[in-house]
């Protein structure tokens, strides 16, 4: 299961395409592509080790929320540091 997850993520970066990101001033998609694939691991490991969670569902569902609060926090983090560094 852990394979598969990894497996998408990695297919996904492969499909960002190398020219188009050269051609952009600020390259927003190689961070979105990194921010996404922090938070699907770190979504995945907080949901496997919560203990609370018993249920196969019920971890899917864990993981999916703590994909989009990490994903939120890094794009504060990632804005925050743009804002004052332009």
């Amino acid at each position: 299961m852990k394979f598969k997850h990894y497996a998408i993520t990695f297919l996904f970066l492969l499909l960002i395409s190398p020219p188009a990101q050269a051609a952009e001033l600020v390259a927003w998609k190689s961070y979105l592509a990194g921010i996404m694939s922090i938070a699907a691991i770190g979504g995945t490991i907080l949901s496997m080790r919560n203990k609370k969670a018993e249920g196969r569902m019920a971890k899917i569902i864990l993981g999916g929320l703590y994909f989009w609060v990490i994903t939120f926090a890094e794009l504060i983090v990632l804005a925050t540091i743009y804002h004052f560094t332009s």
